[in-house]
């Protein structure tokens, strides 16, 4: 193994004999694609203003794919190029957890070519790969992973898009002869999965959002029935706006959240910051970011007009439609 590694870094030296301050800048912009933005403004849009459905999907499969990655950081805690006893001077962005796999590499390829699926377009399939392989380049140009990190996280990547795809299908069948009790029990079981192995707070992100957004979601489907391509009979102009309003509600409630919850509470209660009960704080903490975005962002929607509530008007689309 630590042949690979020096192998790796030998890799990371050449490929930085090309760098330059412009080069290292569009690098820099490139790996920020693969990182916390994307899921924070990707998957709200989708679920917000394109349809719910995919938009819930694609949200479970990028949460499952995180935990996956971060689990085998802490079960490997593999190196990284620029920690002690390898080459600190490779680093140009620091990383604390280990780098096998790399999740920029696996979490976008699992993220876009689930996209692409969807799309049935070539053109995306080919936007789809030259991403992935930029954002997996970009990770060894400004040296926080080895090769063999983003090697790992596109192959892990592919497998968990196949498992979804052979997986899924099954799942929402049984749930949905279940009912709704079955999909909240199916949501607190998952979310106590993807925690109990290990309750570090970067674990207790994915399993506290999961739990949030399938609560929100089930909830939604019961009570608000909302539809994100349901507008009040809206064209052209009126219909964009009305888009525009949604991401900017949604998005702004979500930005408050991270920073009443990252900010705020934890000045006015210090106590929280001890590690045991931040633990406990941040799984509440990504909760509320999960069901800010599948039920109270899409209940201010049908509240303010911007959705239809489909009970009402009487148009309740079938799942089997849309």
């Amino acid at each position: 193994m630590e042949a690979i590694l020096q192998w790796g870094l030998d890799f990371i030296r050449a490929v930085q004999t090309i760098a330059s301050p412009g080069l290292t800048f569009f690098m820099r912009i490139i790996t920020a694609l693969g990182g916390m933005a994307l899921y924070m403004l990707l998957i709200p849009f989708i679920y917000w203003c394109i349809d719910e459905k995919k938009g819930f999907r694609l949200a479970l499969l990028a949460l499952i794919s995180i935990w996956i990655n971060l689990s085998l950081k802490f079960l490997l805690d593999q190196p990284r190029p620029f920690f002690e006893g390898y080459d600190p001077s490779v680093g140009m962005l620091n990383e604390r957890l280990g780098g096998l796999p790399s999740g920029h590499s696996q979490n976008t390829l699992v993220m876009l070519f689930m996209l692409a699926f969807w799309v049935k377009r070539n053109w995306f399939y080919a936007t789809a790969g030259a991403l992935c392989f930029l954002i997996g380049f970009s990770r060894v140009y400004l040296g926080v992973h080895f090769p063999t990190d983003v090697f790992a996280g596109w192959m892990l990547g592919g497998i968990i898009l196949a498992g979804f795809f052979l997986l899924n299908g099954r799942i929402e069948t049984l749930l949905e002869k279940g009912g709704f009790r079955a999909k909240m029990i199916a949501s607190a079981f998952l979310s106590f999965i993807m925690i109990i192995y290990l309750p570090d707070k970067e674990l207790l992100f994915p399993g506290g959002t999961i739990l949030g957004i399938c609560i929100g979601y089930c909830l939604n489907k019961k009570y608000v029935f909302f539809t994100s391509s349901a507008l009040l009979a809206r064209t052209g102009i009126e219909k964009y706006l009305t888009f525009f309003v949604r991401l900017l509600l949604g998005v702004s409630g979500l930005l408050l959240i991270f920073w009443v919850g990252d900010k705020l509470v934890l000045q006015i209660f210090p106590a929280l910051q001890n590690a045991a009960n931040y633990k406990l704080y941040g799984f509440v903490w990504a909760a509320l970011c999960g069901f800010w975005v599948s039920f109270v962002s899409p209940w201010i929607f049908v509240k303010f007009r911007l959705a239809k509530n489909l009970r009402f008007a009487g148009t309740i689309v079938s799942e089997t439609e849309r």
